[in-house]
């Protein structure tokens, strides 16, 4: 059945739910109301007062249009004890003619006060002098503004899920099988929608809301259930080197926080077991997961399995292979650098070390997937910034070895109430600690006004061997001239300064340009380096210690925070100025960023203000943004979830084959546009 065929609907109003995004039936159960009024109290008006919800009955005393600059139609309804005036800003002409003295109405809305009170636009339902009110839970609906156009208003829309709920064998698609639910104890999707669009009590709406939320969130714990299971066993413990990494570790030039302990003896717990290991690394930045991560290759490499670290930029990848390669060699181990700027022949070389076992290890970028590259014994995948990659891309890696342990590593921190869903095939493993020495970085919000006093401050710090990343969003001007580019500062800067030492990157570049300008910076000859978000990772520079972030209001949270993770790296007092008007509306967010360093707060912040499609400030899939579940508001119910979804696996044999391939295709399911609607 389609819109045409609903009583009502003609060609106008067809094209008007067309525009809101309303297509078919299913789009128009799925518009669920966004709260409900409770009509079974009647209020008095002389009781009511400002901000109160209120259900009014009364006649009509006075009515009519008061013209001034701008016209408004007012009327006045008064019960026993009181009078309340009804005021309509838009359409005066059109009241004027539904409302008259001496009509009976009920009047629902929120009270104002404005030279006494008043219901502004409020909901009317005419009655006779005899009638009674009889009330109920009734629902609210968002209206479009091209839906009242046409007149679809709150009214249209309820008698519109009253007819539609009497239709036979109304459904939806993908809906969680009905035997599922059944074993369960919920109700089908299309009962708890229609508690929803007609509820008997609040009870029964609030019901209905719950049981959405857990099928709509089940097939994503499901997944993940699965694949834990998944996980296969070697039939043996495996051997790992530890005298190899205790050497290291004494080795190092500091010694590890405890976090970094905690974290190592977790990992190697896992590298030894019977069992596939399969971890996420969670380090706040600046934590010091990338030592966690060499010193378990070399228990690894040194049984002569290999190991793959793969990171998302060329920079990353250099400068975990700068850090890693000394203690590489000390141990007698190869380790090898493959990306994209590997030259023909030198990649050639690298590939048939790798498959003849030559080459212990290997640190490179998407290059490492490739069909052409080929491991000996590959026993260890470790995947630096994880959300940065696809599923696909990390599953055709693990595929060049049989079954190797994984360890993801994310320094972007993310709330428990996704990494439980999204993660939940992987063993969670925390680093919170900072290494000691580090002073916290002191972030200040900085207005236009104030900006030649910072670069004064900025000057004057670069004469002490201090640097500074300057951070544009955009590298060309955009066609209003409202955002700065990297090539607007620059001048900028040049002219205020002709005696700095300034320079540009971007993701635009020549690689080799641009690593030398990094280069150029790490080694104390450029005062300045004005950049996109292209330092946000790999990039370290223990003399940086000062940071200006133009327009940070476009970027999301954990992204400012990844971005400020890049200054505070030595033991120097660090600072993060964030150029914003005051009076712009995101300026209470960025508050709340400059007032803490805890990532997982950060996180927090982050999916409470932006969402979960957001987090990571890189556009994730629609799969991550739920119509009913909430992130924060229903944490409470992930551990519930993934419960069920450990019980349903466990108790398959209670169903016959047909129902569970049903309920199997139900959330294996992919979203479409999503490699797999997790990550």
């Amino acid at each position: 059945m389609d819109l045409a065929q609903i009583p009502g609907l003609g060609p106008k109003r067809i094209q008007k739910l067309n525009q809101a995004g309303f297509f078919s039936i299913q789009d128009l159960l799925y518009h669920i109301p966004r709260t409900w009024l409770d009509q079974t109290k009647i209020h008095s008006i002389k009781e009511l007062k400002a901000q109160d919800k209120a259900i009014v009955i009364g006649h009509i005393v006075r009515a009519g249009i008061i013209r001034r600059r701008s016209s408004f139609f007012q009327a006045v309804l008064a019960d026993d004890s009181g009078q309340i005036s009804l005021m309509f800003f838009k359409n005066p002409s059109y009241w004027s003619q539904k409302i008259k003295p001496g009509m009976r109405f009920v009047a629902i809305g929120t009270v104002s006060e404005y030279r006494g009170l008043q219901l502004v636009h409020p909901e009317l339902q005419p009655m006779e002098d005899d009638a009674d009110f009889k009330g109920g839970i009734v629902p609210v609906y968002s209206i479009p503004e091209v839906c009242r156009e046409a007149r679809m208003e709150q009214r249209f829309f309820i008698k519109l899920y009253k007819y539609l709920f009497t239709l036979p064998h109304l459904s939806v698609s993908k809906a969680c099988p009905d035997e599922l639910c059944t074993f369960l104890g919920l109700v089908p999707t299309i009962e708890n929608l229609k508690r929803l669009h007609q509820p008997k009590s609040f009870g029964e709406a609030m019901q209905g809301r719950r049981q959405l939320k857990i099928l709509e969130l089940l097939p994503f714990c499901l997944r993940m259930a699965s694949r834990r299971r998944h996980l296969t066993l070697r039939g043996s413990e495996r051997a790992i080197d530890q005298g190899l990494v205790m050497a290291a570790e004494a080795s190092l030039p500091y010694e590890l926080t405890n976090d970094q302990k905690k974290a190592l003896a977790q990992i190697l717990e896992g590298l030894h077991g019977k069992r596939q290991f399969h971890a996420l690394l969670q380090g706040d930045v600046g934590s010091g997961k990338t030592v966690v991560a060499l010193l378990a290759m070399l228990s690894v490499c040194g049984v002569q399995e290999q190991c793959a670290l793969m990171v998302p930029t060329d920079i990353l990848a250099r400068q975990h292979y700068t850090f890693l390669k000394p203690y590489f060699e000390k141990a007698g181990l190869r380790l090898s650098l493959l990306v994209g700027a590997t030259s023909a022949a030198e990649r050639k070389t690298i590939l048939g070390e790798l498959q003849m076992g030559l080459s212990h290890a290997v640190v490179g970028t998407h290059a490492l997937f490739s069909k052409d590259v080929f491991f000996n014994k590959l026993g260890f995948v470790i995947i630096d910034e994880q959300h940065r990659f696809g599923v696909n891309q990390r599953e055709a890696l693990l595929a060049k070895g049989n079954y190797p342990d994984l360890l993801v590593m994310s320094a972007t921190p993310i709330p428990r109430s996704l990494a439980m869903t999204f993660y939940g095939d992987l063993q969670t493993i925390l680093i919170k600690e900072k290494p000691p020495g580090r002073k916290p970085v002191k972030t200040r919000l900085i207005t236009p006004e104030k900006r030649d006093d910072m670069k004064n401050f900025i000057f004057q710090e670069t004469l002490k061997g201090n640097h500074c990343y300057w951070v544009v969003n955009r590298v060309e001007n955009d066609e209003e001239g409202k955002s700065l580019s990297v090539h607007n500062v620059f001048e900028e800067l040049r002219s205020w300064n002709k005696d700095w030492k300034i320079e540009v990157i971007h993701g635009q570049m020549d690689e080799d340009h641009r690593n030398q300008i990094l280069k150029d910076f790490n080694a104390g000859l450029i005062h300045v380096l004005i950049a996109t978000t292209v330092i946000e990772v790999g990039v370290n520079v223990p003399s940086a210690n000062l940071m200006v972030i133009d327009h940070p209001e476009r970027l999301g949270l954990s992204q400012l925070h990844q971005l400020r993770g890049r200054v505070g790296r030595g033991g120097d007092q660090a600072w993060c100025f964030l150029m914003c008007d005051s009076n712009n509306p995101a300026i209470e967010r960025l508050n709340g960023f400059a007032s803490t360093e805890d990532g997982f707060e950060i996180a927090e912040m982050d999916l409470r203000d932006r969402g979960a499609g957001n987090l990571e400030g890189n556009e994730q899939s629609g799969s991550w943004l739920f119509r009913f579940f909430d992130w924060i508001e229903d944490q409470n119910l992930i551990q519930k979830i993934l419960e069920w979804a450990e019980q349903i696996l466990d108790n398959q044999n209670q169903f016959d084959k047909v129902v569970i391939e049903k309920i199997q295709q139900w959330y294996s399911e992919l979203p479409q546009g999503n490699e797999d609607g997790i990550h």
